[in-house]
Order: structure tokens, then sequence, then C-alpha cells
């Protein structure tokens, strides 16, 4: 397996990390919080996207041949960060810490899309060992 941090082909950022073995490559910027993976291509789009909310697909960019979404975190703890709103103009990431191994949604905070990194932090990211 091979990691490494690449400029993100979506939001320029240098905080894009980039795994890869010989099957797949999976991509996930930090700094736009955006995501995507090697099979993410058109035909495999439709498959896909059966299972992602509304809003995930209207917020889909397609750069180069991969299709792009909004990351979902969800952490061992159940602590998790995902995109939420009512419209690609009108939405935030979300952020829940866990109490008692289960989302409590009385923590939820709300940030701004250039703030994916705070949202992480928000829920601990990376204070994981």
């Amino acid at each position: 397996m091979k990691e490494s941090l690449i400029i993100c082909p979506r939001c320029g950022s240098n905080a894009c990390s980039e795994v890869s073995n010989d099957k797949l490559t999976v991509w996930n910027c930090f700094g736009c919080g955006f995501t995507s993976n090697s099979t993410l291509i058109d035909e495999n789009i439709k498959t896909t996207e059966e299972v992602l909310p509304e809003l995930y697909k209207a917020l889909k960019q397609k750069i180069d041949k991969y299709h792009w979404y909004p990351n979902t975190v969800i952490l061992d703890d159940k602590s998790m960060v995902f995109a939420e709103g009512n419209s690609t103009e009108d939405w935030k990431w979300s952020a829940v810490q866990s109490k008692d191994g289960k989302a409590d949604m009385t923590t939820k905070k709300e940030y701004p899309e250039r703030e994916f990194m705070d949202a992480l932090e928000y829920i601990g990211y990376f204070n994981q060992q």
C-alpha cells in the first residue's frame, strides 16, 4: 500500500490523502472534505448513488474522470462528521460527538464548507491512536 499527500484536484489544498494498492486508489481531502476513488467513474455512479443522500448527489463534482462527493467520517465511538443542508447553496458540515457509544445529536455543531478540519477536530479525529 502506498500513501502520500497530493494537491487536491477539487480545491487545490495540499492536504489531500492518496492511498493506493494494486486495485484501488482512494482520495480524501482534509481541505475541502470531499472524497473519491478510482471506481467512482461514470460507469459505476448509478449503483453508488442509489445509497447516497440527495444532498451528496447534488454536491458531486466530476474532476477528470472521477466523481467527488462530500465525505462522511464515523469514528469507532460513533462520533461523526457529515454534510447536511437543504441545497448546494445552503449546506454545512455537521459534527456530532458520541455519548455511551452512540451519536449524541445534542452535541451537534455546524461548520462552514471550508472548515472540514475544524469539524474533525471537534469529534477528536486527530487524537485517535
